[in-house]
C-alpha cells in the first residue's frame, strides 16, 4: 500500500458543521432571490436536505458542484449561475464553519510517519479542497488532490483517479479508497480497489454499499500502530 484516499466531507471534514447550515442559507437566499418561498422545501428536499438534515447519497452530499447548481437551475433559469456566484461569495461562511472530524489530524499524521501518501478524493472543487487543506493547516500532511472539476467524471466512476493513479505510476493495488456514502464505497469495485466506509458522514452502515470494511471513523484506521488493512492481513 502506497496512498490512503480520503473523501473530505463527512470523512475528515465535518459535514454537519459547514454544509448543512451552508445548505440551509443557500436554499433561503435563493428562495428570496427567485421569490420561490412556495417552493423552499421542495428545493431542499431536491438537495437531499429534509428537516435540516442531509440525506445519505443525496445530490449535496456526494455530487459534484455542476450537480448541486443543476438543482438551482430547475427550479429557476439563472439559478445555476446564481448558485455558482453564491458559493464563491460566501467562501469566509464555509471556512469559518470547517472543523476537523476528531482525531482526523492525528490519523493523518500517523500515516505520513508510516510513509504513506494521504490523498484527497472529494467531489468538491479544486478550490473547495485547497480551502480545506489551507484553513485546516493540512499542507503538511496532504501529498495531493482529485477533486470533483478535474475530470468530466464523477465518483463512484473509476476514471475520476486514472490520472492520479497515472501521475504517480499507481496500480490499483497500491491505494484504498475511504468515505463516507457509496460514491466513495462503490468507487473502482470492479476494478478491484479496497474500499473503506466510515460512519462520521452522512450514511449508515446500511448505505455504505460495496464497502470492503466499515469503520466507526478514520481514528479506527490505525490498529496496533499499523494502518487497518495491514493490520488485519495478519
Amino acid at each position: 500500500m502506497k496512498a490512503i484516499l480520503f473523501d473530505k466531507d463527512g470523512t475528515l471534514l465535518n459535514y454537519e458543521k459547514v454544509w448543512t447550515p451552508f445548505a440551509i442559507k443557500s436554499v433561503e437566499a435563493f428562495a428570496e432571490q427567485f421569490e420561490l418561498h412556495s417552493e423552499k422545501e421542495d428545493l431542499a428536499r431536491a438537495l437531499g436536505l429534509v428537516d435540516n438534515k442531509m440525506q445519505s447519497d443525496s445530490i449535496a452530499a456526494s455530487g459534484t458542484g455542476a450537480d448541486i447548481h443543476a438543482v438551482y437551475e430547475s427550479f429557476a433559469t439563472g439559478g445555476g449561475r446564481w448558485a455558482r456566484e453564491f458559493y464563491e461569495d460566501n467562501q469566509d461562511f464555509i471556512a469559518s464553519h470547517m472543523e476537523l472530524i476528531d482525531g482526523s489530524r492525528e490519523v493523518l499524521t500517523a500515516l505520513k510517519a508510516m510513509e504513506y501518501k494521504n490523498v484527497i478524493v472529494t467531489s468538491d472543487s479544486r478550490k473547495g479542497a485547497e480551502l480545506f487543506i489551507r484553513q485546516l493547516g493540512l499542507d503538511e500532511l496532504i501529498d495531493d488532490i482529485v477533486a470533483g472539476d478535474d475530470t468530466d467524471y464523477k465518483k463512484p466512476d473509476f476514471r475520476v483517479l486514472r490520472p492520479f493513479l497515472k501521475k504517480h505510476g499507481y496500480s490499483v493495488d497500491d491505494v484504498v479508497m475511504i468515505g463516507d456514502n457509496n460514491a466513495d464505497t462503490m468507487l473502482g469495485k470492479d476494478e478491484g480497489l479496497y474500499t473503506i466506509g466510515v460512519l462520521s458522514g452522512t450514511s449508515g452502515r446500511e448505505q455504505l454499499k460495496g464497502a470492503d470494511l466499515i469503520v466507526d471513523s478514520v481514528t479506527d484506521l490505525i490498529q496496533d500502530g499499523e494502518f487497518v488493512v495491514n493490520a488485519k492481513s495478519k
